[in-house]
């Protein structure tokens, strides 16, 4: 990550299912694993202050939601944000069941479409940059 790069705030939808459990510990990895790239993360279901208020920073925005229930797209649309990126954990070919617990290698493989999303984005802006 360079200097020019917008920090990055993922949001999670954080919800109690096998996937909502993912979303959070995924976060809770990436964030720690990679500060300089991942420079928040903030579960929906635990916000401090509105969302709107939350998304004022002009960060990067990526979202992930657990399953088809699409609740940070839900929130996000109603506040009318559209974020830089947005995944899916299903159909990033996660398997929701139930309340099991997340394994370790969902985690991993959640932590990479994060990454190669995120880079993906910096990738792009830094080719618009160069463009101009």
């Amino acid at each position: 990550m360079s200097d020019e790069d917008r920090p990055v705030l993922l949001l999670t939808c954080s919800g109690i299912s096998h996937t909502g459990q993912l979303t959070t510990m995924t976060g809770n990895s990436i964030r720690c694993r990679n500060p300089v790239l991942v420079t928040r993360h903030i579960r929906l279901t635990s916000l401090k202050s509105p969302l709107e208020k939350e998304l004022e920073n002009g960060e990067c925005l990526v979202t992930l939601d657990g399953c088809e229930e699409c609740c940070t797209k839900k929130r996000l649309d109603m506040i009318g944000k559209i974020p830089d990126a947005y995944i899916i954990a299903t159909r990033a070919g996660i398997i929701k069941r139930g309340m099991e617990e997340p394994r370790y290698d969902e985690i991993e493989d959640m932590s990479q479409v994060i990454i190669s999303n995120i880079r993906m984005i910096q990738d792009m802006a830094k080719s618009v940059r160069y463009d101009e």
